[in-house]
C-alpha cells in the first residue's frame, strides 16, 4: 500500500513539475522567436520605402511569417496545456471540497459524542472503575488515542482547507493566463493575415514587373558566382603557397599543414557546433544551401554560407583563433577578410572597414571589422566557412541562435 502511494505521489509530482517546466520552456522559446520578429519588423520598416530591395523584403517577410506561425503553434500548445491544467484543478478542487466536508461532518460527530460523554468527572469515574492497574493504563491510552485522533482530524481539516485554497488560487491564475495566451494568439493570427496580404501584394508587383526583377535577380546571381570564383581562386593560391619549402607534392585540394597548423585544425574541428556567431547581435537572413527564390518559387538559388542582418555599425568578430590569411578589397570598396584555422578558413564578407592586417594572429571574439550598411540602411555580414576547398554548412559549426 505504501509503495503504491509513493509511486502515485511521484507520478503526480513529476507530472506537475514537467508541466511547469514545459510551460517555462515554451515561454522562453516564444520570447526568442518574438525577438526575431521584432528584428524582422525593424528591417522591413527600414527597407520598405527603398528601391531595389524587393528580394530582401520578400525574404524577410517569409521569415517573419514562418516565425509568426511558430509562435501561433506555441500559443496553441500553451492554451491546450492550460485547458488541461484548469480541468485537472477543477477536478481536484471538487475532490478536496468533498473531503473537507466529509472530515468536518466526522469531526462534528466526534464533538457531539464527546459532549454526550459529559465531563471530566465521567472520564475520571471511567478510570477509577478499573479493576486493576493494567486496565486503568489501557483506559488512559484509549482516552489519549481518542484525543489524538480528534487533533489529527482537526489538523487534516486545516491542511485540506489550505490545499483547497491553494488549488482555487492556482485555478484563477491559470484562467487569467489562458485569457492572455488566447489574446496573444488572436493578435498573432491578425498579424499573420496582414503579412500574408502584404506578401501577396508584393508578389503581384513582381509578377507585373517580372522582366525588371528577373534582371535584378540575374545580376545578383552573377555577382554571387563571381565572388565564389574569386574565393576558390584565392584558396587555391593559398593552398599552393602552403607547400612552399615542404618538399611535398602539391595537392591542389588540400592545405599542407605544419604540426602547429594540424593542432589548430584539430582544435577547430573539436569545437564543431560550439563556435560563436561572427556577430554579437542580429539574425540569420539567409542560410546555407539551395532554396527557392523569394521572387520566383520556380527558380532555385544557392547560398554558400550564412548571411547575418545586424544593427548599423555592428562589428564582425572571429569565430575561432587563427591567422589573417588575406584581405581583399572589391572594386566597390567592400572588404573581405580570410582567417585560416589550420586547413579551415572562415570568410567575413561585406565589411566597410577592417581592424586587422594580413598575418595578424587573432583570437576568438576579436574584432575583424565593421559590417557595411547599404543605402537602404541594411547591414549584412556574409559569412562562409570552408575546409580546404569545400564550403561547410555553418548550421553544424556555429552555436544555435
Amino acid at each position: 500500500m505504501i509503495k503504491k502511494l509513493v509511486v502515485v505521489l511521484l507520478v503526480v509530482f513529476c507530472g506537475v513539475h514537467g508541466t511547469a517546466q514545459t510551460q517555462k520552456e515554451l515561454e522562453r522559446k516564444k520570447a526568442a522567436i518574438q525577438d526575431k520578429i521584432n528584428q524582422y519588423d525593424r528591417l522591413l520598416k527600414e527597407v520598405r520605402q527603398e528601391e531595389n530591395t524587393m528580394t530582401l523584403l520578400l525574404e524577410t517577410l517569409d521569415k517573419k511569417i514562418a516565425s509568426t506561425q511558430e509562435i501561433i503553434t506555441i500559443t496553441n500548445r500553451e492554451a491546450n496545456a492550460l485547458t488541461r491544467a484548469i480541468k485537472n484543478n477543477r477536478s481536484e478542487i471538487k475532490k478536496l471540497d468533498e473531503e473537507v466536508e466529509s472530515l468536518k461532518k466526522e469531526y462534528a460527530s466526534m464533538i457531539v459524542k464527546a459532549y454526550k460523554s459529559k465531563n471530566d468527572q465521567s472520564r475520571l469515574m471511567f478510570l477509577l472503575s478499573s479493576e486493576d492497574f493494567l486496565q486503568a493504563y489501557k483506559r488512559v491510552q484509549y482516552l489519549k488515542s481518542i484525543a489524538d485522533y480528534r487533533k489529527k482530524q482537526a489538523n487534516e481539516i486545516s491542511d485540506k482547507s489550505a490545499q483547497l485554497k491553494q488549488k482555487t488560487e492556482k485555478l484563477e491564475i491559470d484562467k487569467k493566463q489562458k485569457e492572455i495566451v488566447v489574446a496573444q494568439n488572436r493578435k498573432q493570427k491578425k498579424e499573420l493575415s496582414k503579412d500574408k496580404t502584404e506578401q501577396e501584394n508584393m508578389l503581384a508587383v513582381v509578377n507585373a514587373n517580372k522582366k525588371k526583377y528577373s534582371s535584378q535577380f540575374k545580376e545578383a546571381a552573377k555577382e554571387r558566382d563571381r565572388l565564389d570564383r574569386e574565393i576558390k581562386k584565392l584558396i587555391a593560391a593559398r593552398i599552393k603557397e602552403s607547400y612552399k619549402g615542404s618538399g611535398k607534392k602539391v595537392d591542389k585540394n588540400k592545405f599542407f599543414l605544419t604540426p602547429e597548423a594540424k593542432a589548430l585544425a584539430a582544435d577547430f574541428k573539436s569545437n564543431r557546433g560550439k563556435l560563436p556567431w561572427p556577430v554579437n547581435e542580429g539574425f540569420v537572413s539567409r542560410k546555407y544551401g539551395e532554396m527557392p527564390s523569394p521572387i520566383d518559387r520556380n527558380v532555385r538559388i544557392y547560398s554558400n554560407g550564412w548571411r547575418f542582418q545586424t544593427p548599423k555599425g555592428a562589428s564582425a568578430r572571429a569565430v575561432f583563433s587563427g591567422e589573417v590569411d588575406a584581405i581583399v578589397k572589391k572594386p566597390n570598396g567592400i572588404l573581405i577578410v580570410y582567417i585560416r584555422h589550420g586547413n579551415y578558413t572562415s570568410v567575413y564578407n561585406n565589411l566597410k572597414s577592417v581592424a586587422v592586417s594580413k598575418g595578424d594572429k587573432v583570437k576568438v571574439y576579436d574584432t575583424i571589422g565593421e559590417v557595411f550598411t547599404n543605402r537602404a540602411g541594411v547591414s549584412e555580414l556574409r559569412f562562409i566557412l570552408m575546409e580546404d576547398t569545400n564550403t561547410l554548412n555553418p548550421a553544424y559549426w556555429l552555436l544555435k541562435g
